[in-house]
């Protein structure tokens, strides 16, 4: 193996093994799958809540059933192993594109691998396994279509259909027509000859996006979310980047970097560049989750001005340094690292683990998600049981423990404020915390013991609850007068 094959591979294989490590948060992946498996059992997109008691009932635009329906089948073909394997590949999948994106511009095989580590390591805090990951693979293989369209224009005409698809798997979608629209600047600025087929893909791919079970409405949901006080209040995603968390300090680090870069340049940097960093900075501060597309986006506009020229495909560069005696030794032991780490890949799996009590799942793989107080709910609960627990469990008690339904789950969107404050009464430990249990007809709680007069508290001493179950994580209760 060439020294320019190892740094290639390493582009890649780095993100798939650090995605191999990591755990799958179950906060939205768990809802996720029991949609995905609702709808192949059925063949109907779910379009009502059937979740919840708090918004049991009420239309769910699910615009992103698409993923659902991928996550679902993964899983029952090959369970959290295969989820695990399907994130490593979508992580995989969109290094690769990013390198051959920069490659396709000119730039040396090393610093385009060192480019795309970079990055994966900004990006990776938004990698977790939910539609978001898919929408990000199209969003890297948009980008390297972008790239192209000089060289293969008729490339372009794949990026409708993408844009199609993307509306049917994640809110993202609108990057698809905005990538385009910014390489149609890119074009005008450069005079290059039919510009317009450019701007006329970016048209035709928003309206692609209108193919979905919901029709133009997906557009208004994409923009509702961003812009709902409900949801930018309580999630800490939709909030603004702020230098108070290290993906913030992480984001608004690289950003500067990026403009030292710029401004030591030898030539001015042309404005369509200029306008394409400042996009895609913007809409990474303008929320913690829209950051996952600044380094995808600035590692290929940085490449593109590092190598033949901004968002326009050259010659690709050299491949590396040509291998310096003795040859046949330096080739042997870079395909021992190569090796080495297919190994560690393969030893990573979470097959070879052993199982998690209480989860049903390869230990390490599943991350917020209580085992004890899963086990305790899943041998308790009964069909019609109504279960108040910490929002941020929701997803995975709906997926856990599906006889039941729960409170509140990650679809912020479906629950008025009214909710939300019943919530936070009982959760706080509020006077009226046990009329409100009473009003929806809780039968199981589960409390945490996170401050001092809280639920858990509580609900110890009343003597209307039964503590059934407590440990680390937290108490469970079921009503003292429940037969059996």
């Amino acid at each position: 193996m060439t020294l320019g094959a190892l740094w290639a591979f390493l582009a890649v294989a780095l993100p798939v093994l650090g995605a191999l490590i990591a755990s799958l948060p179950s906060v939205d992946l768990a809802y996720h799958l029991r949609a995905g498996g609702q709808l192949l059992d059925t063949g109907v997109i779910p379009m009502t809540d059937t979740f919840t008691f708090t918004a049991q009932g009420q239309p769910w635009l699910n615009q992103q059933w698409g993923a659902q329906a991928l996550l679902a089948a993964t899983f029952r073909l090959a369970g959290w192993t295969g989820l695990v394997v399907l994130r490593a590949a979508l992580v995989g999948t969109i290094a690769a594109l990013v390198f051959a994106a920069a490659r396709r511009q000119g730039l040396a095989v090393r610093p385009a691998a060192w480019l795309t580590i970079a990055a994966f390591a900004l990006a990776s805090v938004a990698m977790a396994l939910r539609p978001q990951l898919l929408g990000m693979a199209m969003f890297a293989l948009v980008l390297l279509l972008a790239v192209e369209r000089r060289r293969y224009p008729r490339l372009l005409w794949a990026v409708p259909p993408i844009a199609l698809v993307w509306a049917n798997v994640h809110g993202s979608f609108f990057l698809a027509p905005g990538v385009l629209a910014l390489a149609w600047l890119a074009d005008v600025h450069d005079r290059v000859p039919g510009a317009h087929r450019t701007l006329a893909m970016a048209a035709v791919a928003g309206l692609a996006a209108c193919v979905n079970p919901f029709g133009p409405s997906v557009w208004l949901y994409a923009a509702g979310l961003t812009t709902s006080p409900t949801i930018t209040a309580r999630i800490t995603e939709w909030q603004p980047t702020s230098l108070r968390s290290l993906p913030g300090i992480a984001f608004f680090a690289s950003a500067l970097l990026l403009a030292a870069a710029l401004a030591r340049r030898a030539r001015p940097t042309p404005w369509p560049a200029l306008l394409w960093f400042a996009a895609f900075f913007a809409i990474g501060a303008w929320a913690v989750r829209g950051a996952a597309w600044w380094p995808i986006a600035a590692a290929v506009g940085l490449a593109g001005l590092a190598g033949s020229g901004f968002l326009g495909a050259g010659s690709a560069g050299p491949v590396g340094r040509p291998d310096e005696a003795p040859l046949e030794r330096r080739r042997r032991a870079n395909a021992l690292i190569a090796a080495a780490l297919v190994v560690a890949g393969v030893a990573l799996l979470p097959v070879w683990r052993p199982t998690q009590p209480g989860l049903n799942a390869p230990a390490g793989v599943v991350g917020q998600a209580p085992p004890g107080i899963t086990a305790t709910l899943r041998d308790t609960a009964r069909a019609g049981d109504r279960i108040y627990l910490p929002q941020p469990w929701g997803s995975w008690v709906e997926l856990a423990v599906p006889k039941a339904t729960v409170v509140l789950d990650s679809r912020f969107e479906l629950f008025p404020e009214a909710v939300w404050q019943d919530y936070l009464l009982v959760a706080e430990g509020g006077a009226e915390w046990p009329a409100q249990l009473d009003d929806w007809g809780v039968t199981l709680v589960v409390a945490t013991d996170d401050r001092v007069g809280g639920l858990l508290e509580q609900v110890r001493g009343h003597p209307a609850w039964r503590e059934i179950h407590r440990d680390g994580d937290g108490a469970v209760f079921v009503r003292a007068d429940r037969a059996g």
